[in-house]
C-alpha cells in the first residue's frame, strides 16, 4: 500500500496578513497558515530568517523553508 503525501502550498496568490492586501505571490506556512506577502517579508526580514534559506513563521514558530 502506498500513502500518497498531501503537499500543502508553501507559495502563490493570497491575502496578507500584514498589509492585508491581495498579493500575487505570497508565502504561507503550512502549519497555521499564516500568509506573507513578498515586500512584507522583505521589509521585515530580520524578523523571519537569518540564513535566506529557512524563515520561521512569527505566529506558531514552525520552520519552513524558502
Amino acid at each position: 500500500m502506498v500513502k500518497e503525501k498531501s503537499l500543502k502550498k508553501k507559495v502563490g496568490a493570497g491575502v496578507c496578513d500584514f498589509c492585508g492586501n491581495s498579493q500575487p505571490f505570497c508565502y504561507f506556512c503550512t502549519h497555521c497558515g499564516l500568509t506573507i506577502c513578498q515586500s512584507c517579508f522583505i521589509e521585515n526580514q530580520r524578523m523571519f530568517t537569518r540564513s535566506g534559506v529557512t524563515w520561521v513563521c512569527p505566529s506558531c514558530l514552525n520552520w519552513e523553508t524558502l
